[in-house]
């Protein structure tokens, strides 16, 4: 399909809820075909016509319509249980997507339904703090704009960004281009890292959209990093909920330079080459070994504390191994666990440098332990990484 096709396409399916004069506009934007094609490339017409349903209007005849299948006692339960979270004044989003309340349907328990609509609550939050933001980004750039044109008019010269610089700015394409270039070396002669997506089934909708959340800072981390990995994301399959968000976050596959499959790594590497991080594993992994390729599990686990991802490297009869946490980190009140892409980016340091302590500087400060400033002064601290209580 050419792009002189795509805009009446797009016209007759996708703006005829719009009235004629909306429709005027929107073509009349279009002054040449490649903006048409980014346009309908983009995703805008589905951000478009994204139906919303007021949370307070949900009921049992709403549900029937947007879940079909759902059955009569689950329709009952659920929408007594909007009611109830309504009545209540409990957190719960103002508007709900089709696809979010299919979610909801979809969820076993009262717990999980409840803590889904917390969770969608404060999306929302964000959603609109980010736009509040964003708007008043924009007031201060026409406001800077405004004063550099009273500036020129009274012959002011001023050194500054946006001013008189010597400076170049640099475009988004240049450096989305330099990244390229980096990724494409990677895929040609750098190291291999797998990330096992095969664990969808067993995650809540909530772990899910963290898991994707988690997999596109992996994403954007490896390829700002100097030495990238070879990303290949394995066990992809399609019908993952998981698996099709993320898919919307990477460029076309031209673009990316990364292996997204349905295979299995067994199908891919060779068994002997493989190593996957559990926290569970029995042996704890010491040194960095260049040769081999580490698996880690694209796996959100926050309550159930399974050890799915050991008991799999096991089955499999792969080399399994922890990251050496309690040998160079003083750990605080909080749990030991680590998110995906954190682990991921303790591997790309290590890689790079060798260093255990500098690679576990990405753990969050919150879970590492404060000593006194006299316990330290007076040289009684293990070699570890610390916090030091200074007030």
């Amino acid at each position: 399909m050419n792009a002189k096709m795509i805009l009446p396409l797009c016209i007759k399916n996708g703006f005829q809820k719009f009235n004629t004069q909306a429709s005027f506009k929107i073509k009349n934007a279009f002054n040449n075909h490649s903006n048409v094609f980014r346009f309908c490339t983009a995703s805008y017409c589905t951000q478009i016509f994204e139906k919303y349903y007021k949370t307070r209007d949900i009921n049992n005849q709403l549900l029937i319509e947007v879940v079909p299948d759902i059955m009569n006692d689950e329709k009952l339960t659920i929408s007594s249980e909007i009611e109830f979270v309504i009545a209540k004044n409990r957190r719960f989003p103002e508007r709900m997507t089709s696809d979010q309340l299919k979610s909801l349907c979809n969820l076993k328990t009262r717990t999980q339904r409840l803590e889904y609509l917390n969770f969608l609550f404060k999306k929302e939050k964000h959603k609109i703090s980010d736009k509040a933001k964003k708007l008043e980004k924009m007031k201060e750039r026409t406001s800077r704009k405004s004063e550099l044109e009273y500036d020129v008019k009274n012959y002011s010269l001023e050194y500054g960004l946006g001013r008189n610089t010597m400076l170049l700015s640099i475009r988004t394409h240049a450096m989305n281009k330099f990244y390229k270039k980096r990724l494409a070396n990677a895929t040609l002669f750098g190291e291999k890292i797998v990330l096992d997506l095969s664990y969808d089934p067993f995650m809540t909708e909530k772990e899910k959209s963290a898991c994707v959340t988690q997999l596109s800072l992996i994403y954007s981390a490896n390829r700002k990093n100097r030495y990238p990995y070879d990303l290949h994301f394995c066990n992809a399959i399609s019908s993952y909920m998981s698996v099709q968000k993320f898919q919307t976050f990477l460029p076309k596959s031209s673009e990316s330079f990364v292996t997204l499959t349905e295979k299995s790594y067994l199908d891919i590497i060779p068994k002997e080459k493989l190593v996957y991080l559990s926290p569970h594993a029995k042996e704890t992994l010491q040194e960095y070994d260049h040769n081999a390729v580490y698996v880690i599990g694209a796996f959100v686990d926050t309550v159930k504390r399974q050890k799915i991802s050991f008991n799999k490297a096991d089955s499999e009869e792969i080399k399994s191994y922890s990251l050496p946490l309690d040998d160079y980190v003083l750990w605080g009140a909080g749990t030991k666990s680590l998110t995906v892409n954190q682990v991921f980016e303790i591997m790309l340091i290590m890689k790079n440098t060798g260093d255990w302590k500098k690679a576990f500087g990405v753990i969050p400060t919150r879970k590492i332990r404060r000593l006194e400033k006299e316990q330290v002064e007076k040289q009684n601290v293990p070699d570890k990484i610390f916090l030091v209580n200074t007030s």
